[in-house]
């Protein structure tokens, strides 16, 4: 349904298309009873009837007693003007539909493309407020709907200037019935899943109507749906994003000093960005289902990405939409850096290791950013550390640890580059300095360099290296144990 407008936002553009056409109906029947008409007297009477009442059920009663007994009457391209015009006042949309329609299909010579612009506009407003995308016939509903909106905006741009207006005037009484016409073709293009179109249609109707917060919604899925057709299209390698990697076991070459290169762009990434910028305009500009529309492009956002940090999704969507409220543009400006995609932050982590990540997030800057959106929240299993200091906690235990690329550098070590917290394992707590262990764990932040530490939450460690525990005390002969 169209919710951008309000209906009395619909009424007013109604009536400056009427206006613009210069097609009261009164007066043009009256004109054509000049001009010798093709109707008779009593034809005349009954229209002028239905047309002067005031009660819109009772006109409709009229204009059906009209045609029941003037079935051919040249009169009946007004009557079907009266019809939709009537049932727009009682909300009955799918008589509007139907009588415009009859209007709009009339060859008939009274029919003049004034009269047949008035009709499109009233159809179109009809089917926004009615459309149910699960009727039976909703793909006939959305084709027939489109072409309509075409030939509005066809008849739109043939409408001669009224010689009382500047061009400034014409052209500023214009745009909302523009809107409209390119709004609805963009709409049906959505459900046609003809999203190229329906992206380029709200476009055109952005440029008539720029703080629109429904079409930009629109806009948004249609981006999205063309991000995701393009996605689903790239290669599987690209397509799947990759498992986090497992931490280089002892013995392992040392990293590349300059870490793991970052991937390029990847498929969609372009209609995502414009998909999400859309999104965050119709979320700045406060329309009716913004809540709703915050929650899609949260969910959409993480689709993308898949990061298992929410909080660092949070940080990436409040900046997005704090820039959205500053910048109205229709397309997202230059200062808007794509955000890495899933895909992106997948091959990262099948490129790397535990270290090569390490080296990377002591780099800072873009390339720190990057790598954390691919490996905060993830679990790397087998991490081989070695203890620098260990303390019990009401939750479990507590360890500064040491890794390193090879099991000499871990040998060696004396100052700690871990922090990790393992929960529900008792038997960690006889870990002792200098022990060699191995744990499985995951990722919940990180201190930057200079003193750069990794934390590390919900961790195990491997039971065969926790020490064993030592034997009990047993009491001294000639005592006993008082009960």
């Amino acid at each position: 349904m169209l919710k951008g407008m309000t209906r009395s936002g619909l009424a007013l553009s109604l009536a400056l298309v009427l206006s613009m056409a210069g097609l009261a109906t009164a007066a043009k029947a009256q004109q054509g009873q000049q001009q010798k008409p093709a109707y008779t007297l009593a034809e005349y009477n009954a229209y002028q009837a239905a047309a002067k009442e005031t009660v819109p059920q009772q006109r409709v009663k009229l204009l059906d007693d009209f045609v029941s007994k003037f079935p051919k009457s040249t009169l009946l391209p007004y009557v079907y003007q009266a019809y939709y015009q009537t049932y727009n006042q009682l909300k009955q949309y799918d008589k509007v539909i139907e009588y415009a329609d009859k209007l709009i299909e009339s060859d008939a010579k009274e029919v003049d493309s004034g009269m047949k612009l008035q009709a499109v506009y009233a159809r179109e407003v009809a089917f926004n407020f009615s459309f149910n995308d699960k009727a039976p016939d909703a793909t006939q509903q959305a084709q027939k709907a489109r072409q309509d909106a075409q030939l509005g905006q066809k008849l739109l741009g043939e409408l001669a200037k009224p010689a009382s207006m500047t061009d400034e005037q014409f052209a500023a009484q214009k745009k909302g019935p523009a809107a409209l016409f390119a709004y609805t073709e963009g709409f049906t293009s959505l459900i046609l899943k003809d999203y190229p179109a329906a992206e380029k249609a709200f476009h055109q109707a952005l440029e008539n109507d720029p703080k629109n917060p429904v079409t930009y919604f629109r806009l948004g899925v249609a981006y999205l749906q063309m991000a995701a057709q393009e996605q689903s299209a790239a290669p599987s390698a690209e397509a799947t994003p990759a498992t986090p990697p497992a931490a280089t076991a002892p013995g392992a070459t040392p990293a590349a000093a300059q870490g793991t290169p970052l991937p390029g762009p990847s498929a969609g990434q372009g209609n995502y960005m414009k998909g999400f910028w859309s999104l965050a305009r119709s979320i700045a500009l406060k329309g009716p289902t913004e809540q709703q529309v915050r929650a899609y492009l949260q969910n959409q956002m993480l689709v993308y990405q898949k990061t298992a940090c929410q909080d660092l999704l949070t940080a990436e969507m409040n900046q997005l939409l704090q820039m959205a409220q500053t910048t109205e543009t229709i397309d997202p400006p230059a200062t808007y850096a794509p955000l890495p995609s899933g895909v992106q932050l997948g091959q990262y982590l099948q490129n790397s290791n535990l270290f090569t990540i390490m080296q990377d997030l002591q780099a800072g800057g873009d390339r720190a950013t990057f790598v954390w959106l691919a490996v905060c929240g993830n679990e790397f299993p087998q991490v081989p550390v070695k203890v620098i200091a260990v303390n019990t906690t009401a939750d479990g235990v507590e360890m500064q640890v040491y890794s390193g690329p090879t099991p000499e550098s871990i040998q060696k070590a004396t100052t700690a580059n871990m922090d990790v917290k393992v929960v529900n394992q008792t038997d960690a707590q006889r870990l002792q300095k200098d022990n060699i262990v191995r744990f499985t764990g995951t990722l919940a932040s990180y201190d930057p360099a200079p003193s750069f530490l990794l934390h590390w939450d919900k961790a195990q460690v491997n039971p065969a290296d926790i020490p064993p525990a030592k034997p009990g005390r047993k009491p001294a002969a000639g005592k006993r144990r008082e009960r």
